[in-house]
């Protein structure tokens, strides 16, 4: 079965990004408010977003070890069933920069920003990978980091559940465990 049914909330579906939501794919990581974040990433292009969602759709079809490879969610509007964020726990940064701890990522559609779908997304993958986390016998522990000036980004870590820890260079760090 399927990996990503293990994950619900109220509102969203979690599940991998099929082809057919490329373009929206495309769209929502090219967005002013995303790319405002994330400006040290090369924009997503069409050809880059299908090499991403093959990878999610081969991962889904087996049981993700998150200390070893990132678990990657599109989000979608159980009502709809319109694509119109992602959410990630990755222990990686790069081919040779593995972190201490599992980290969480988020990104949400302008059109549905400040609605709360970032703060139950981010708590329903909080939940799963702490559970995740201590079956594979590893500390339950994940953080969250944002740039300083991203209140937005910052609120949903606190009210998500996640503790201030400290400030560095270009961002606030932020941790929850599953104690």
């Amino acid at each position: 079965m399927p990996e990503f049914v293990t994950i619900t909330s109220e509102r969203l579906d979690y599940r991998p990004l099929r082809e057919e939501d490329m373009e929206t794919y495309v769209r929502l990581r090219n967005e002013a408010s995303y790319r405002r974040w994330f400006y040290f990433q090369d924009p997503p292009t069409l050809a880059s977003a299908a090499r991403e969602i093959r990878e999610m759709q081969e991962k889904s079809k087996r049981r993700i070890d998150l200390l070893r490879e990132a678990f990657d969610s599109g989000l979608y509007l159980k009502a709809t069933g319109e694509l119109i964020g992602t959410v990630s726990l990755n222990k990686f940064h790069g081919p040779e920069e593995e972190l201490e701890h599992v980290e969480i990522g988020y990104g949400i559609g302008e059109a549905y920003q400040c609605r709360g779908y970032a703060t139950e997304a981010a708590g329903a993958a909080v939940r799963w990978g702490l559970l995740r986390l201590r079956e594979l016998g590893a500390e339950p522990v994940i953080t969250g980091c944002a740039e300083h000036e991203n209140w937005a980004s910052r609120k949903v870590l606190e009210k998500t559940g996640f503790s201030f820890v400290c400030a560095k260079q270009y961002v606030s760090m932020y941790i929850i465990t599953g104690a």
